[in-house]
């Protein structure tokens, strides 16, 4: 069984049309794929069934805030943009798509590091790359 460790992964980003840049001061991400389903079950019927419906995705970034950085400068409230999860830092798989930014929250706390954290919400498919 192959193992992944979280500290490999990279996420890169750029507003739509651009270059694709990777993000600097990364420290989290996640990535969700979800479907919408239809009950179609008849009246009268014990069991429930279902069909599957459209697709969808979201993914969020966790980082130290940089506000120097011309990455970190694209990632404003509703900028289309496209981006790049790879689980393992660059190499053999990336789940690629489009879509804009939905949040954006900055804190900090005496003691530790001024944070940023990014909502995406996808925007048509979400492609899975095997090199």
């Amino acid at each position: 069984m192959a193992v992944h460790k979280g500290k490999d992964g990279e996420v890169k980003l750029v507003t739509t049309g651009g270059s694709v840049a990777a993000i600097s001061e990364l420290k989290a991400w996640s990535l969700e794929e979800s479907i919408d389903t239809m009950d179609v079950t008849p009246m009268g019927v014990g069991v429930k069934t279902f069909l599957t419906g459209n697709k969808s995705w979201t993914g969020s970034v966790e980082l130290n805030y940089d506000a120097a950085s011309a990455v970190h400068q694209d990632i404003v409230i509703g900028a289309d943009i496209d981006i790049e999860f790879y689980p393992t830092g660059g190499s053999a798989q990336k789940f690629t798509g489009s879509g804009f930014v939905t949040s954006h929250s900055r804190a900090g706390s005496m003691g530790d590091l001024v944070s940023s954290s990014i909502s995406i919400q996808g925007d048509g498919a979400l492609t899975v790359v095997f090199s």
